[in-house]
């Protein structure tokens, strides 16, 4: 008789699987109740899954502007259109 190898662990069976809808249900949830704090933790979650989503991008500089993070928010203007003007430039060298 051959041996048993290790079973894998199933990883659906340890962590279930979010979709990405889900957190732009969530997202909108918190918004709508103007839970801001809540919102910008569901931003860095979608974030992590989606990172050029610019709706969520959006959101979260609304959201941080709204918590009274005014500070975080400028951060993340400028961090955001940086990429977004050296993904234009990119795309504007590559057209022509």
């Amino acid at each position: 008789m051959a041996p048993k190898g290790k079973e894998k662990p199933n990883p659906s069976a340890s962590q279930p699987v979010i979709a990405i809808e889900d957190f732009f249900i969530a997202l909108n949830r918190h918004i709508d109740r103007s839970e801001f704090d809540q919102a910008i933790k569901v931003t860095y979650q979608v974030l992590a899954i989606a990172p050029g989503d610019e709706d969520v991008i959006r959101c979260k500089i609304v959201a941080l502007g709204k918590d009274d993070k005014i500070d975080e928010a400028l951060l993340a203007i400028n961090e955001y259109s940086r990429k977004f003007l050296n993904d234009f430039s990119l795309f504007n060298v590559n057209k022509a």
